[in-house]
């Protein structure tokens, strides 16, 4: 057993006695010394005992209120303690941020931004609102302004074929499935502090499934939750085992996972370069926590994330782990996987169905494609689709019932009305929707009439009806941002067409 000066203790996990070993991987000695002084201002904030105590419930928002915690500061030549008073003013004025959310991610953004100062593109993956790239946007731009960068003020231009003497700023693109209202409130706010961001910050709501990954884009997530981390490992490593030479494998990484799995049923399968199955991590699991009776929790955490290092390991990455400070985060393991290569040449494992499971179980299929190379075309195309309105536009066309909304209305039928009549009824239905529809003032509405199902006859009395499908649904070329139908709307619009129908044809209405 090898151990390295962590709270991980790496096992020489079956069936991987012939894969690379772990000392050249872990450069854990140095990190340690550098992460303490790098976090170590943050850490002594007077912010933290005031908002992270049990007492003060750090899970609730930053207000308004708390500005003082981080105004009129004595500090000097520290701009990082400066520039976290300034995002957290930010913070308190969205009214949004959880208190520790502050914390944790400034914590996790400031060991990203050092550990990978090169990468000028950045994607936040399951973003949420988004506040890891505000940060990380935030750090390199305070780093250009005062003229520090990398050290010497040059940096590798797009397509890392030409240097240039200015410092290019770096871009970060989030991903998520939804795009919630705080990412607006927070986007507003950082916006109109640090206006210059603006163009370098895009959000695209979206399934990973779309993500086109690339050596040039670091992926980030804080909070990876469950199996979510392991794909995105999936993600990073690419398919390094198919014998090709695949220029999208090896994408840097740096994600906080959370929620730690080892059942199967939810998910967890773990990856075929760790050379493990479910099993085999559940008895690993369970013989851990018996050594940590009191830590059963971090049982599951420490060994589902040594498999996650052996895998980044077996794939040719240097895999360095952080432990941001307890008080922000229970869940505070830092993973971060650097200069991805080739899987080694002598490990000789076969690609199981784990992660087409996986894909088919959570992700959708894709209809677009999230291009995350660090060059500008791949750049502007995901400006192209950022934003909740091209989002609502794909789901549109994805699934335009959604957009929509159906009332069913039943009509008896008379012995004497023929085929054509009842065609002429299905016209009158319509012209007498199209007239209800004008009459409302607040909303444009439209509305169509179909037969819908067979013609029903009751059992006892013979007697037919035909039930009558009313869709409503804004015209064509509405803005998306207000394509969705009011329900209530649509509900008084029947309403009168019933009226209407009884007032025209009798009482007919089943």
């Amino acid at each position: 057993m090898k151990t390295v000066p962590s709270s991980i203790t790496l096992f020489i996990l079956p069936g991987l006695q012939k894969v690379k070993t772990i000392s050249s991987c872990f450069k854990l000695n140095a990190l340690r010394s550098s992460s303490s002084s790098l976090i170590e201002p943050i850490a002594q904030h007077p912010a933290v005992s005031a908002l992270l105590s049990v007492d003060s419930r750090p899970r609730s928002k930053l207000r308004a209120k708390h500005k003082y915690l981080f105004q009129n500061r004595n500090v000097t030549d520290d701009s990082s303690s400066l520039l976290f008073d300034e995002l957290a003013l930010v913070a308190c004025s969205t009214g949004v941020v959880p208190r520790k959310e502050l914390f944790e991610t400034y914590a996790a953004a400031i060991y990203i931004h050092e550990n990978f100062p090169h990468m000028k593109r950045m994607a936040d993956l399951a973003a949420g609102h988004g506040l890891l790239s505000w940060f990380l946007l935030a750090l390199d731009y305070n780093d250009n302004g005062n003229g520090s960068g990398n050290g010497n003020g040059n940096i590798i231009a797009y397509n890392n074929s030409t240097k240039s003497t200015t410092p290019r700023p770096r871009t970060v693109v989030c991903i998520d499935r939804r795009m919630p209202p705080s990412a607006d409130v927070i986007a507003t706010a950082m916006i109109e502090r640090f206006p210059e961001l603006e163009s370098r910050w895009s959000y695209i709501q979206s399934d990973l499934a779309a993500i086109v990954p690339h050596p040039s884009c670091l992926l980030t997530s804080v909070h990876a939750c469950g199996t979510l981390s392991d794909y995105l490992i999936e993600m990073a490593i690419g398919d390094p085992g198919d014998g090709k030479n695949n220029k999208n494998t090896g994408a840097p990484l740096a994600i906080v996972p959370c929620c730690h799995t080892v059942k199967a049923r939810k998910g967890y399968r773990p990856h075929f370069l760790s050379g493990m199955q479910v099993e085999e991590v559940a008895a690993l699991v369970e013989e851990r926590q018996n050594k940590q009776e009191n830590m059963k929790c971090e049982a599951v955490a420490d060994v589902i994330d040594e498999v996650r290092c052996r895998t980044l390991i077996n794939a040719g990455y240097e895999v360095e782990e952080i432990m941001l400070p307890a008080i922000f985060t229970a869940r505070n393991r830092l993973l971060l996987a650097k200069e991805g290569t080739s899987v080694d040449k002598q490990v000789q494992l076969s690609h199981p169905e784990s992660y087409e499971i996986f894909k088919k179980e959570h992700l959708s299929s894709p209809r677009i494609q999230i291009p995350l190379a660090d060059d500008k075309e791949s750049i502007a195309h995901c400006h192209a689709i950022s934003g909740r309105d091209l989002a609502k536009a794909r789901l549109f066309e994805q699934i335009p019932k959604h957009f929509s909304l159906s009332l069913v209305m039943s009509i008896w039928l008379t012995e004497t009305r023929s085929t054509d009549q009842s065609i002429l009824t299905l016209d009158t239905l319509h012209n007498l929707a199209k007239e209800c529809c004008g009459e409302i003032e607040t909303e444009d509405m439209i509305c169509t009439v179909e037969a819908y199902g067979e013609v029903n006859v009751q059992s006892e009395t013979g007697r037919r009806s035909q039930r009558y499908r009313f869709t409503y649904k804004k015209p064509e070329g509405t803005d998306i941002s207000n394509a969705s139908v009011s329900r209530s709307i649509a509900k008084r619009i029947d309403s009168v067409i019933r009226e209407r129908v009884v007032h025209q044809f009798g009482d007919i209405l089943r």
